[in-house]
């Protein structure tokens, strides 16, 4: 059975029995003391014992030193120290009384380095290893190690760091490991990709996870919006970051069968790329040619594409009607796609632009669309639609088209919400078109979409609403 660990971090003495207190309190079923928080470590380690399993933590070159204060901290109450793989303290104390670890704060080998690993660990107390998980690949390495683990018998501790290292920490008792690491609160997180106790505990043993993938994922809202929607639903959900660079998108549903992921969302560059992989496209998603949220039913994986509810909405919310409206989009990637399939069907005349002209003829031609090469453009549109990342916190900051194009009668709407203001939509209102929108509604409303998909359940839009402006903040 998996126990929540909630890593006290403290200042001193008064401090770590305040903490300590606090975390148990909380449900913290052990306790890892991270000694080397401390500036001065007290005499007095009495607060070692403290009702649960204790770790004393301490990272030191000063291996004399450490010696002795982990000698101190057996003696006061501590139930394990934890000694790293390469220190000389290794094999100085009783195997029962130590957690042997190893950290890559790089990378996750593959599973038979990692078994290696823990074989060589094990020789020394409870092996416990955490590495840095990157995307896929990472996770399924992670996956497969542990299930070996498992088989073996022995008690172990499988940590995946960093944030598309968080759904290990979440199906930690699937995982097998004998300690889930916590932080008390968010600002004492100890590690990369570290959840608090208070959400573990919120979570339980068996929570519903929904994920994004793509690449890179840097500047996601989704995980705070989705987060929020499932704490004012009372769900035990979960949403969490697997970003994929184009040559894991094939291991995505593996990661999702054996994570048990019951929905994911798909964002750039994959919506495209991730349709061989489904059992069954909806209707609204294959006009689209693009999918941006798979959910994992009985019958095997679907998929959606939410974006075209999100641009409907984002132009409603102006009284933009694309009927008979001369209609420009910037893009002739999986958005771009979605939205010339939503517009094509509310009625607009279409005309695609793209860096690439060879793309842009390409969706043109799908769509009964007019492809316009960027240096042809004239202020001739009712809408203009940006469907590429440029402008994107992360990308080039620029307007993918020149200023000329606005007219008084012109919307401008950029899917990118971060920024709020893109240079596209910044050089629009200094021109005075009519209205410019960015990407927040159709965020919004995408995902509300594609939560009820996977739950079943409305989610409380004024609550993910909130959760976007905080983090916009």
């Amino acid at each position: 059975m998996t126990a929540n660990c909630a890593v006290i971090v403290a200042k001193d003495e008064r401090e770590v029995r305040t903490l300590s207190e606090e975390a148990i309190s909380k449900g913290a079923e052990a306790l890892e003391f991270r000694l080397d928080s401390f500036p001065v470590i007290p005499a007095d380690l009495s607060f070692l014992s403290c009702g649960v399993p204790s770790i004393a933590t301490l990272r030191s070159p000063l291996d004399e030193e450490r010696k002795e204060i982990f000698i101190r901290a057996l003696s006061s109450g501590a139930t394990y120290i934890d000694i790293e793989s390469d220190s000389v303290l290794r094999g100085q104390f009783p195997k029962e009384q130590v957690i042997c670890s190893y950290h890559d704060f790089e990378k996750t080998p593959a599973d038979d380095e990692i078994l290696t690993i823990f074989k060589d660990l094990q020789s020394s107390g409870i092996p416990k290893a955490a590495f840095m998980v990157r995307g896929p690949a990472d996770l399924l390495a992670v996956w497969n190690a542990a299930s070996v683990l498992r088989e073996r018998g022995y008690p172990f501790i499988f940590i995946g760091m960093g944030a598309a290292g968080e759904v290990t920490r979440i199906r930690a008792a699937e995982l097998g490991s004998m300690l889930n690491y916590c932080a008390l609160r968010p600002e004492l997180a100890s590690a990369p990709g570290q959840i608090t106790l208070e959400e573990a505990e919120r979570l339980g043993t068996d929570p519903q996870i929904t994920a994004v993938t793509g690449y890179p994922l840097t500047h996601t809202f989704s995980p705070e919006i989705h987060n929020a929607a499932f704490k004012a639903a009372k769900i035990r959900g979960r949403y969490v970051k697997i970003p994929a660079a184009s040559q894991e998108v094939p291991l995505i549903p593996d990661v999702i069968k054996k994570y048990r992921i019951i929905g994911m969302n798909v964002t750039i560059p994959h919506k495209e790329s991730v349709i061989p992989l489904l059992k069954r496209i909806d209707p609204l998603a294959e006009s689209a040619g693009a999918v941006n949220t798979i959910r994992n039913s009985p019958a095997g994986l679907e998929g959606y594409n939410t974006d075209i509810l999100g641009i409907a909405a984002s132009l409603a919310s102006v009284d933009m009607d694309p009927k008979d409206a001369d209609v420009l989009i910037i893009g002739a990637g999986g958005a771009a796609k979605a939205a010339a399939a939503y517009l094509k069907s509310a009625g607009a005349r279409l005309s695609i632009t793209n860096r690439t002209h060879s793309r842009a003829e390409t969706l043109a031609e799908i769509f009964g669309a007019r492809a316009v090469k960027l240096e042809d453009l004239a202020p001739e549109y009712q809408l203009i639609l940006n469907a590429t990342p440029a402008g994107m916190s992360g990308f080039e900051h620029c307007s993918p088209v020149p200023n000329t194009l606005f007219t008084k009668d012109t919307v401008v709407m950029d899917m990118i919400y971060d920024p709020e203001v893109t240079p596209l939509l910044a050089a629009a209102k200094a021109a005075g078109v009519r209205a410019c929108i960015n990407g927040k509604t159709m965020l919004i409303e995408q995902a509300a979409a594609s939560f009820t998909l996977w739950t079943g359940i409305t989610p409380n839009r004024d609550v993910m609403r909130k959760a976007f402006e905080a983090r916009a903040a």
